[in-house]
């Protein structure tokens, strides 16, 4: 089942390389460390997993949701959503959560969420290098506006990634990463806590956790 899983992401990231971004699922290393400041919380949680992908990071939230917390899970490719259902909230850790309802998928672009203060975690497995300026702004601003004062914003890059891209790109593309770094540079220095880095994964990369307590934006 891994390596089917595998080959469809493959498959789907070669369609859509800037819907995708990656070549391979998260590593459970990888998941881990996007799920830690859920997994330390004493205090039921409502969490947003948003874009979810083939259930990486799913699985290891279905390991770690409690009694009391709520999990929402986004995702708007066809594929992924098929294979959420069928490989990930079939399993007996999301079977009695599904059935109360503690556990849905939502099948919207996160824009699209209507909720305000709602999550005390929002994590992402979105690819923010591979989209637009406009489109990485979009999402940070919804999920300012989804989560509760003090909420948590977890979300990846692979090590290097924006600064490899830059140098391997021309006109257009360099423009659109180098927009996208400073945004996400000026994000981390602001509102970054805490920081992992995971050699564990293909490729690498570093778990990034943000709170952004000094308004709305």
């Amino acid at each position: 089942m891994a390596l089917v899983r595998r080959l469809q992401f493959l498959r789907s990231y070669l369609r859509q390389p800037g819907v995708v971004g990656s070549i391979s699922p998260s590593s459970l290393a990888l998941a881990s460390a996007l799920c830690d400041p859920f997994r330390q919380s004493d205090q039921p949680a409502c969490v947003l997993e948003v874009g979810a992908g083939t259930g990486a990071v799913t699985r290891h939230l279905g390991r770690i949701l409690g009694d009391s917390d709520t999990l929402d899970i986004c995702e708007v490719k066809h594929d992924f959503v098929e294979a959420l259902r069928k490989d990930v909230l079939s399993h007996r850790n999301f079977v009695p959560a599904v059935t109360s309802g503690r556990v849905q998928l939502l099948r919207v672009p996160v824009q699209e969420i209507e909720h305000k203060d709602r999550y005390d975690f929002v994590i992402s497995g979105l690819p923010f290098t591979a989209f637009k300026l406009q489109e990485v702004l979009d999402v940070f601003r919804v999920v300012r506006r989804l989560l509760k004062p003090g909420g948590v914003f977890s979300y990846f890059e692979y090590v290097g990634i924006r600064r490899t891209s830059r140098l391997l790109s021309m006109g257009n593309r360099r423009e659109r990463i180098r927009g996208v770094s400073s945004y996400l540079s000026n994000n981390i220095r602001s509102h970054q806590f805490q920081r992992h880095t995971v050699l564990r994964n293909f490729p690498p990369a570093h778990a990034r956790h943000l709170r952004f307590d000094d308004g709305r934006a």
